[in-house]
């Protein structure tokens, strides 16, 4: 399949999901510029144009879920091709900037500041009972080596927290992330050495269904798993795949059995039973229960939902 080929399948996808997307987004989000930061991000990866059309989707439909758009100089979302089972497959992941909209939706937190500090900067650093961090940056010339990384989260009524992390153990977590020598780490470090203390902060902050969403695909797509947020992530591009294919399904049939009962709410029943074969690891089954199997309840019989749950119960068991 030629680059061009493949850039109009997923022009095609997106416009066909184009009503879905647009439910999905925040009333902030315009939908046109989403699609369109979309697309572009495609345009200007090689990488994202040899990706499965399905992981595009799955990874564009992801962002919409939290109204972070791929635009550059926003540094809300990105797109990244990774290689599995020899394929490659794109995976959305949230940019520092993006993490820090999520958590002042929640309006408890006004502001989060991200800043490197050099060897020439001058630097204080005090925990206890008087906690203190002062940081004034070296303006006269080259600020030598960066040493660190600190955050503060301003709250709208409580006092400030900061968090700082040493170089080396930011280096430490690029280590740990299955993307730590390509990608952002490689093309942008600064400002993935401010999203690593960016993520450490949020164990400080009020957490939402939106912020785990966004932590959870960040540790999925880089392998940081440093936050309390989330458990340790597994490899689960896979299972995005395998699970992407039934969500128009699971979907589908989901409106038509507000409409009617019978055979529609027999086929989202067998849609989800294929959908729970597909589970592999305790966490695909965590993923299955909250984003399949909760949000389809209303939609089934008392009894295709109780059996669901049974299967589910006996499944998780036998992952132990």
């Amino acid at each position: 399949m030629t680059t061009g080929t493949k850039a109009l399948t997923v022009r095609d996808m997106l416009e066909e999901k184009r009503t879905d997307i647009r439910a999905m987004l925040p009333t902030h989000v315009n939908v046109e510029r989403f699609m369109k930061s979309a697309l572009l991000a495609v345009a200007r990866d090689k990488g994202l144009q040899d990706c499965t059309p399905l992981s595009l989707l799955a990874a564009v439909i992801n962002a919409a879920e939290l109204g972070l758009d791929f635009v550059p100089s926003k540094g809300h979302a990105y797109l990244i091709p990774f290689k599995n089972h020899g394929k490659l497959e794109a995976q959305f992941m949230p940019g520092y900037r993006g993490l820090i909209d999520l958590a002042k939706r929640s309006r408890v937190v006004t502001k989060i500041e991200a800043h490197l500090v050099c060897e020439k900067d001058q630097f204080e650093l005090v925990f206890g009972t008087e906690s203190k961090l002062y940081h004034k940056p070296y303006l006269q010339g080259a600020p030598g080596a960066v040493i660190g990384a600190y955050a503060v989260a301003f709250f709208s009524s409580a006092g400030p927290q900061f968090e700082f992390m040493r170089l080396d153990e930011i280096k430490a977590i690029q280590v740990r992330s299955k993307a730590g020598g390509s990608g952002p780490w490689n093309t942008d470090w600064n400002e993935m050495a401010r999203k690593t203390v960016v993520r450490r902060i949020f164990k400080y902050l009020p957490s939402s269904p939106d912020i785990e969403k966004a932590i959870e695909a960040d540790n999925r797509t880089v392998g940081l798993v440093d936050v309390e947020l989330t458990e340790q992530p597994t490899e689960d591009g896979e299972m995005t795949q395998r699970l992407s294919g039934k969500l128009d399904n699971v979907a589908g049939n989901g409106n038509e059995a507000e409409k009617t009962e019978g055979d529609d709410q027999g086929r989202l029943f067998d849609d989800l039973r294929s959908a729970l074969d597909t589970v592999t690891t305790l966490e695909e089954m965590q993923k299955f229960k909250q984003e399949y199997l909760a949000a389809s309840a209303s939609q089934l019989t008392p009894e295709q939902h109780k059996k669901l749950v049974e299967s589910c119960k006996k499944k998780e068991a036998a992952l132990q």
